[in-house]
């Protein structure tokens, strides 16, 4: 009994330990960029992040965003190109939705969402906040404004440059706590609604996502129904055509079967009615040319 009092001791002991070893998460670097009206009457919000060289691997990152937010895109860096990476998620938790990297190796993390911009008139805000779940050694927020805003207003305090067609700022911090959020708040006026980037072309409507139930999409499980449909429509096809071989020969006149050359037929003369031999070609009573078939 007393060794298992022991064992309990020490699994609790232990317990607590791995949970905050898995739980200590430290970001090398956290990216993000604000870009309002980029494509979209919206801000689109990107973050990219990398964890910590010393993290221990695989790691879970869990990313707190607004729960109004629209998540188009979850990706890792690999070599040059982003791919599709593993996550869970989103999951609501009151006015947030949080979304779970697993991170399987240390690279560059990407996330996408959009988020709406509060409108009044001409005049717009937007507040991004990162809830300081994690340190983060190299904290850098971007933000990128139509370059036709005015009455531009920041906080904290950002200085906003020319750069067609762009208005950007940007503002760094270093060694940010975990547990100590990051708030921008963020006004400007603007009397266009266009987006900075416009769409290719305006009669081309977005597409949907391709799933099972998109019109017109064939995939190889249809396949076998696909062949089966082809034997059975040749099959038909064949004996309709044997079918109409038979009925056009049984409705073809048959030709006049003529007896064997010397068999006796029956033969008269169209003139004076008189028999005549299987031989004759003239008529042995008045002389005419027989009418033979």
């Amino acid at each position: 009994m007393r060794k298992w009092f022991t064992f309990l001791f020490l699994l609790l002991l232990v317990f607590p330990a791995s949970v905050q070893a898995q739980n200590a998460v430290t970001f090398e670097s956290l990216n993000v960029r604000l870009w309002s009206e980029y494509d979209q009457p919206s801000m689109l919000v990107i973050y990219d992040f990398e964890l910590a060289p010393d993290t221990t691997l695989p790691a879970k990152v869990d990313i707190r965003i607004p729960k109004d937010a629209n998540i188009t895109a979850v990706a890792y860096l690999d070599g040059s190109d982003y791919k599709n990476t593993e996550f869970s998620g989103p999951v609501e938790d009151g006015d947030w939705q949080i979304i779970t990297f697993f991170v399987k190796t240390l690279t560059t993390y990407h996330l996408e969402y959009y988020q709406p911009i509060q409108r009044d008139g001409t005049n717009r805000s937007f507040t991004y906040q990162w809830n300081g779940a994690y340190l983060i050694k190299n904290f850098r927020v971007e933000i990128q404004l139509p370059d036709d805003s005015s009455a531009v207003k920041a906080t904290p305090m950002l200085p906003f440059v020319p750069n067609q067609p762009f208005l950007s700022g940007s503002a760094s911090v270093s060694n940010l706590e975990a547990g100590k959020a990051y708030q921008v708040n963020l006004d400007y006026s603007r009397i266009s609604e266009a987006p900075i980037v416009p769409a290719v072309s305006p009669q081309v409507a977005a597409s949907e996502p391709i799933t099972q139930d998109t019109a017109g999409r064939v995939t190889l499980d249809n396949l076998p129904y696909i062949l089966a449909g082809v034997g059975v429509l040749l099959i038909v096809s064949a004996i309709y055509y044997f079918w109409r071989s038979n009925s056009a020969q049984a409705a073809k006149p048959r030709k006049r079967q003529h007896g064997a050359k010397g068999e006796s037929t029956q033969i008269y003369c169209h003139e004076c009615g008189a028999r005549a031999n299987g031989d004759d070609r003239f008529c042995r009573t008045c002389g005419s040319k027989l009418r033979i078939e």
